[in-house]
């Protein structure tokens, strides 16, 4: 747990031999929406499994979270490509831990099954939760090549959308009975719309005095298209009208100074505010009037569906498993990727719609409560889980 020494906070709970033990494989246990999902998996499942952590590079942000539930987190230390002796480690530990399942996750993690088959572990579960960001498209012949070897090895491939259960089966060629598909889910009651319009502290200095104020949450890195937003706010401002516009973007990653600079070079640093991660994103977004989601690729984005959960409207690029979250012209918009016009567009017709904007928040949340509750998400994992510990 966190704060107690390392050797106590690995050591063995007395009823966990009771229950199977499933390894979860990352190659960093850090932020983003993926590692949120395997969060918040592992916590609400506790009391039916053994969860352990096995983190190919270093620990992560997230891995004090994890231990902080009891379960155990630690570190491969492998070195970038093919570190041979980091999955002999990898070897030895399954061995020595004997998981009734291994579940890994996304590209980073997909050649752990070979290792995993090696140790003995006969169930495999394998997550895709989005493709890698240099293979937003998932054309890479080599990745397809790997998943379609490696098949064999993996009990079930899990992914987080239609599109990439489609994408995995028709062009990958994985069969379709190794597939099951479980959507991310959140948690609505943790998410939810502002009680109130009046008396938001637009003056913060987190957020921007504006009469609209856009948001976004990701890591910053180019796959989340965060300059194509940046010009597209700057395109909507410079035909604004009336209202004063503010975006508001949250969260870090490697772009953020080349995203700054952007900002610098529109004269908008009055208007735009990227304040870093933020442990408190619920709040944010009860904060804000409409959600942007700028994505090059994405398999199914938690904080769009945060954001519907908190009653806003959304814009989001019609990539990956957004068109199965975002109803055009009844939860909000969907626009090409990489056109700022386009987005530029949508945002200020939204902008300009106060009653739009409150019909799309509203059957938003709807949609969320009914599809993709946490407890619905939970639920598809402990049926996969059950079934292959079943077999």
């Amino acid at each position: 747990m966190t704060g107690m020494p390392r050797t106590q906070a690995h050591a063995e709970h007395p009823i966990a031999a009771a229950r199977p033990v499933i390894v979860h494989v990352l190659d960093e246990f850090g932020v983003g929406g993926m590692e949120t999902v395997a969060l918040t998996v592992i916590a609400r499942t506790c009391d039916r499994y053994s969860h352990r952590v096995l983190c190919l590079r270093g620990r992560g942000v997230r891995a004090d979270r994890a231990e902080a539930l009891g379960v155990p987190v630690e570190a491969l230390g492998k070195r970038p490509g093919k570190d041979v002796a980091a999955y002999l480690r990898l070897t030895r530990r399954l061995r020595a831990l004997r998981p009734a399942i291994v579940h890994t996750y996304n590209i980073g993690a997909l050649d752990v099954a070979f290792w995993a088959r090696l140790a003995g572990v006969r169930r495999i579960v394998h997550a895709e939760h989005g493709r890698d960001v240099s293979d937003p498209q998932g054309s890479n012949p080599r990745y397809r090549w790997m998943r379609r070897v490696l098949a064999p090895a993996i009990s079930r491939f899990v992914p987080v959308s239609a599109d990439l259960e489609r994408w995995l089966v028709d062009e990958v060629r994985v069969g379709r009975a190794r597939t099951q598909l479980i959507y991310n889910g959140i948690d609505t009651a943790r998410y939810t719309p502002s009680e109130s319009e009046i008396g938001i502290d637009r003056a913060a200095p987190d957020l921007v005095a504006c009469d609209i104020l856009f948001g976004t949450v990701g890591r910053l890195d180019p796959v989340k298209g965060f300059d194509t937003l940046i010009d597209a706010f700057a395109e909507a401002c410079a035909a604004e009208g009336d209202q004063r516009l503010g975006l508001v973007i949250v969260g870090d990653g490697p772009a953020r100074a080349a995203l700054e600079a952007r900002v610098a070079e529109y004269g908008l640093a009055d208007r735009v505010r990227l304040p870093g991660s933020r442990d408190d994103v619920e709040a944010v977004l009860r904060d804000l009037d409409i959600y942007v989601c700028s994505s090059v690729a994405e398999g199914v984005a938690l904080t769009i569906l945060e954001a519907m959960a908190s009653g806003l409207p959304v814009v989001a690029t019609a990539v990956g498993g957004n068109p199965e979250l975002v109803a055009p012209e009844r939860t909000g918009m969907l626009v090409p990727s990489g056109d700022a016009l386009a987005l530029a567009e949508a945002m200020r017709s939204l902008a300009a719609a106060p009653e739009t904007r409150r019909a799309y928040g509203e059957a938003g949340r709807a949609r969320v409560c009914e599809a993709f509750s946490v407890a619905a998400m939970t639920d598809g994992y402990i049926r996969l889980y059950d079934q292959l510990l079943g077999d």
